[in-house]
């Protein structure tokens, strides 16, 4: 972990679905509120830092990292609308800012 330059171990998610079981390293801190949705043959993770004030979607098909973005505090409320959505609702908006 020193060597590539992470100080901190990463964060796992670890599921089973029908095409078997997947494992994810994430992005997120350990202080992030993790929400996690599927459709479809994607996975969903959004983290969240109130305390930092910054939002994050990673999404998953598979095995694969299909995407990702990030929103630092300043331009959640830009981007989002406003800062108090709904998980699912803020996950439905930043995944239109993926290309």
């Amino acid at each position: 972990m020193i060597k590539a330059g992470r100080f901190n171990p990463c964060l796992e998610i670890t599921f089973r679905d029908r095409s078997g079981k997947h494992t994810h390293k994430l992005s997120a801190g350990y202080s992030d509120v993790l929400d996690i949705y599927r459709e479809g043959l994607e996975t969903y993770v959004l983290s969240t830092n109130s305390r930092l004030g910054y939002i994050g979607l990673e999404i998953f098909e598979g095995a694969e990292k299909t995407g990702d973005i990030f929103f630092e505090n300043h331009q959640v409320k830009e981007v989002l609308g406003r800062e108090d959505l709904a998980p699912f609702n803020a996950i439905k908006q930043l995944r239109e800012h993926i290309a």
